[in-house]
């Protein structure tokens, strides 16, 4: 079942975003991500972030390889300093 990797948040330095997507995607495709979503997102109802990051990977296991690598964890403590908000892990929809 596929996974996504899911970060939601504002930015906080406008100068060092940049940065973050060209530092991510040799990453991703390290383990077999994909990126599905990246942009200024307008909100409907609900939290107050601005935008949002979609990665798809085709198991919860890539997902977490991922999301647990030393190269993903150097990146999220860049993150950190330049984004405010949140990640999650949400399961592919599966209907049996």
């Amino acid at each position: 079942m596929s996974g996504y990797m899911i970060y939601h948040y504002n930015i906080l330095d406008k100068d060092l975003i940049n940065e973050l997507g060209p530092q991510s995607l040799p990453i991703l495709e390290k383990f077999g991500g994909e990126l599905v979503v990246g942009s200024s997102v307008t909100r409907l109802e609900g939290s107050p972030y601005t935008h949002m990051v979609v990665y798809k990977f085709g198991s919860k296991e890539q997902a977490k390889a991922f999301y647990e690598s030393e190269e993903s964890k150097e990146l999220s403590r860049f993150r950190r300093k330049v984004t405010e908000g949140f990640v999650v892990f949400a399961p592919g929809y599966s209907s049996v």
